[in-house]
């Protein structure tokens, strides 16, 4: 698709789904650069890239954007297949993504609105709880929130146990040789929980995720992400431009999920859990696996790729009044 000098990750090193995705690209040995995105919107240098798409972080590659952590993981995957994010289970030699991707995608929603339980809303600036009250569509009720912390830490500690359980007497979750992409998730879920916390009450209550925290972070290259060359989010623009005479093979245009809208067509994609800011542009691809779309900004007369997920996501026909 491009040369690894054009994979750039767009984060915020307090993001814990950036840091999951920077582990993962130091991990696998990844020439990549980053840009640091403001923490709240607006973030209007990033929208010819994004498109309107809220979360952080998305992965640049050339003229191709991934939004979601599921779409990333895939493409990462993809052009870094070594070391796997899906060794092969020790019980059986079979790979390991089904039952990985499975237990990701519980963590990242049971799991990690538990440990979001934990954010010190009383000390959040009212800027940032603003921005957050947006993403979710509802107002974050502070009073409630901290006044439940005490009391969600037992769920927490419910949430953890299913990991634990998994892992006891375990090197990694899934028994593999090396870790899967479940290890990666755990361990941020752990680190998070770390920041929110201290770290003085996880070695106490959750000794076995501390303890595996600390393991995955010893072959993940944690703090390597600070090393790597920073773009400007006027540089990384520049860098799409340069793609601008990059296009997409027939062969790239599949249409395979059963979505009864045509390729070609205008349409929206959205998430369906938070952050449901719709992204306008042309379906290009539509598989069980992912929805790319071509979308150009007016403003920088760019055109980007822009990759979603299938999976929480929805994807409709663009309304005629918009």
């Amino acid at each position: 698709m491009t040369g690894t000098q054009d994979i750039i990750l767009h984060w915020y090193p307090e993001s814990p789904y950036s840091q999951k995705v920077a582990w993962v690209l130091n991990y696998k040995k990844v020439e990549y650069r980053t840009v640091l995105c403001q923490r709240m919107e607006p973030r209007p240098l990033r929208r010819p890239l994004d498109g309107g798409y809220r979360k952080t972080p998305i992965l640049q590659v050339g003229k191709h954007v991934f939004c979601d952590t599921k779409a990333i993981f895939m493409e990462i995957e993809k052009l870094f297949p070594e070391p796997s994010l899906y060794p092969k289970l020790s019980s059986t030699g079979a790979s390991s993504e089904a039952l990985a991707r499975g237990l990701t995608l519980w963590a990242d929603n049971s799991l990690f609105l538990n440990v979001v339980s934990q954010l010190p809303a009383k000390n959040l600036p009212a800027e940032f709880l603003a921005d957050r009250s947006a993403m979710l569509g509802r107002e974050i009720d502070v009073d409630k929130l901290t006044a439940a912390a005490p009391f969600m830490k037992a769920t927490l500690l419910a949430e953890f146990g299913v990991l634990e359980k998994l892992l006891d007497g375990k090197n990694w979750i899934l028994e593999t040789e090396a870790p899967s992409l479940i290890d990666f998730n755990a361990a941020m879920m752990t680190f998070f929980t770390v920041n929110l916390v201290g770290e003085k009450w996880v070695q106490a209550n959750l000794k076995i995720m501390f303890e595996h925290m600390s393991k995955l972070m010893g072959v993940a290259d944690w703090e390597g992400t600070a090393k790597r060359p920073v773009l400007t989010e006027e540089e990384a623009i520049e860098v799409l431009k340069r793609h601008a005479s990059d296009e997409v093979s027939q062969d790239f245009k599949v249409h395979s999920s059963g979505l009864p809208i045509e390729l070609g067509q205008q349409v929206l994609v959205m998430p369906l859990d938070t952050g449901k800011v719709p992204v306008y542009g042309t379906l290009l691809k539509s598989t069980k696996d992912e929805t790319v779309v071509e979308y150009n900004d007016p403003n920088y007369g760019t055109t980007a790729f822009i990759h979603f997920p299938a999976l929480g996501f929805v994807v409709l026909p663009k309304p005629s009044s918009d």
